[in-house]
């Protein structure tokens, strides 16, 4: 049998072994860059998959300080508020001893030591 091979070899035209065998190299050479572009492609996906992730946390990130500045915010507005009422306390208060005191006029704060 095996020395059958040969005469099976030479009986098959040259141009038609060179049309088969171009063909099982071009055929292998495709197969072999089926398999380079699905791993460039799963690399890809991968390398994608890893940015997305990393924007969301930098999203994550971004949001906390939002939020740690949002409370940081209303703490600050709250004793705005406070300082506030206290400055119309004052107000109030000074008002009160000016009329108790008896001075007629408002711009008469001579009396009560403030300055005018």
């Amino acid at each position: 049998e095996i020395e059958k091979l040969p005469a099976v070899r030479d009986s098959i035209p040259l141009a038609l072994r060179m049309r088969a065998a171009v063909g099982t190299a071009l055929g292998a050479a495709a197969a072999h860059a089926r398999l380079l572009a699905d791993q460039e492609e799963r690399e890809i996906e991968h390398l994608m998959a890893f940015i997305i992730e990393t924007q969301l946390k930098k999203l994550h990130c971004k949001a906390k300080y939002l939020e740690d500045l949002e409370r940081m915010m209303e703490k600050e507005h709250a004793l705005l508020d406070e300082s506030k009422d206290s400055i119309i306390a004052d107000r109030i208060d000074t008002l009160q001893r000016i009329f108790a005191s008896g001075i007629s006029r408002w711009k008469d704060h001579s009396s009560l030591g403030l300055p005018v």
